[in-house]
């Protein structure tokens, strides 16, 4: 009986070009939280992300995606793909982001394998040109014909599919993004404070992502500038890594920013950091949905962030913390000194955050919504 019940099991491969970050943590949500006992679940990815989940145990697949467009090297992925799809069952193909999406889905499509994606943030919103734009759009267009579902985790994401004429509506879902309520809390991180030699009269800034020009840490920094030349008691960290460290080392160095800004790197555990934040920070150019914020908020912890694309539906404008225009760091920096400064404002957006996040973005409706679809293929 084991045996048959093992064999009835949903053959799941997912799919996803990339290295650290919101997607990746995405993945590693699923794979963790989806019935193990209803699913088989492989996961095709290449370099850090591999190296990530063949750690944690994962079943991954080695198949290697650039981020840039290449039509040798794209072939070459989509053989592999083809290659493996051939030879293992597979009952459903669900790709991730946008290279991963489109050679998942093209090759899915190719032998008639149901298949869903997820754009965790479409291409076209990207700070690109018009005639990017207008490219990624065609794209989208001609490889929404193979797909089945696309799952959307915003409201912008799914409203922008609509208005760009993607796909139609019975082909979107939305699924908007969750996190670990049990992880991230309103824990007291004192303690870990003190283990990075944060004085606890001091004030915590926090801002977690890559280090990429999506991101745009550079804000962060003089964002950080201005507020400890006026909030001397305060403390920034930028966690995460990417193709800008070597920049943004510099633009400490050069404001003068080295005992008042720790540059961190990766974390594997962001919840002791989120814990000794009094005030999350995020700076994107775009963002799909912004996990990040989510956790932060999850914790009690109000925020500033960027007012576009899916962002707006995470952060309520003036009730969970304060949202800016992209590269407005006097605006940013402008309103995390409200909240360091105004002790009745910061409560009542710490408890709003807190109160939002657990309403809206639990992790086990994400898990609940995915394994439904997954079971109606």
């Amino acid at each position: 009986m084991a045996r048959d019940f093992h064999m009835n099991k949903k053959h799941i491969l997912f799919i996803l070009q990339g290295g650290k970050g919101g997607t990746q943590e995405y993945i590693k949500m699923l794979l963790k939280y989806l019935n193990k006992d209803k699913y088989e679940i492989v996961v095709i990815c290449h370099g850090e992300t591999y190296i990530e989940l063949k750690k944690l145990g994962y079943n991954v697949h080695y198949v290697e995606m650039v981020r840039n467009i290449s039509v040798w090297k794209d072939l070459t992925s989509l053989k592999n793909m083809l290659c493996y799809l051939k030879k293992n069952k597979t009952d459903i193909v669900y790709s991730h982001s946008s290279k991963g999406g489109v050679i998942g889905r093209v090759a899915a499509g190719l032998l008639r394998i149901p298949n869903l994606y997820n754009p965790h943030g479409w291409s076209f919103n990207m700070n690109i040109s018009n005639k990017k734009k207008r490219f990624y759009i065609l794209v989208e267009n001609i490889v929404s014909k193979f797909t089945d579902k696309i799952i959307t985790i915003s409201e912008t994401e799914y409203n922008d599919a609509v208005l760009k004429g993607i796909a139609d509506r019975n082909k979107l879902a939305l699924i908007t993004s969750g996190v670990d309520l049990e992880k991230f809390n309103k824990k007291n991180g004192d303690d870990f404070k003190q283990n990075l030699n944060i004085p606890n009269n001091f004030k915590v800034v926090g801002m977690m992502g890559r280090l990429t020009e999506q991101k745009s840490p550079q804000t962060f920094i003089e964002i950080a500038k201005i507020v400890t030349d006026s909030y001397p008691k305060c403390k920034f960290i930028l966690i995460g890594d990417g193709e800008l460290k070597n920049t943004l080392e510099k633009m400490v160095s050069k404001l003068n920013l080295g005992e008042k800004l720790m540059l961190v790197g990766w974390v594997n555990d962001p919840e002791k950091y989120i814990s000794i934040m009094d005030v999350g920070v995020l700076t994107s150019k775009w963002e799909g949905f912004g996990l990040v914020l989510a956790e932060m908020m999850a914790s009690g912890k109000p925020v500033v962030a960027s007012e576009v694309d899916g962002i707006p539906f995470v952060v309520r404008n003036n009730i969970d913390g304060f949202l800016c225009k992209p590269d407005d760091v006097k605006g940013f920096a402008r309103n995390v000194l409200r909240l360091l400064n105004e002790d009745g404002l910061y409560k009542s957006m710490s408890e709003s955050a807190y109160m939002h996040a657990r309403e809206k973005f639990d992790l086990k409706r994400v898990i609940q919504q995915h394994e439904k679809i997954f079971d109606s293929f």
